[in-house]
């Protein structure tokens, strides 16, 4: 529910700032794309880097 009314916000804000609506759907698309780039390819590489360190850690 809050993500929709933060949606509604953002189209609100930006007709009222005179930006078009094709813009507007396109940065939400590439907002997407980060997460989804951070979320699924920058965060399992973060957790293995940090079992590396734990490991050398350990073992040293």
């Amino acid at each position: 529910m809050l993500s929709l009314l933060f949606l509604i916000f953002i189209f609100w804000l930006c007709w009222k700032l005179g930006i078009g609506l094709f813009k507007v759907v396109g940065f939400l698309v590439a907002i997407s794309l980060i997460f989804f780039f951070a979320a699924y390819l920058l965060l399992p590489i973060l957790a293995l880097c940090v079992a590396i360190g734990i490991l050398k850690l350990v073992i040293d």
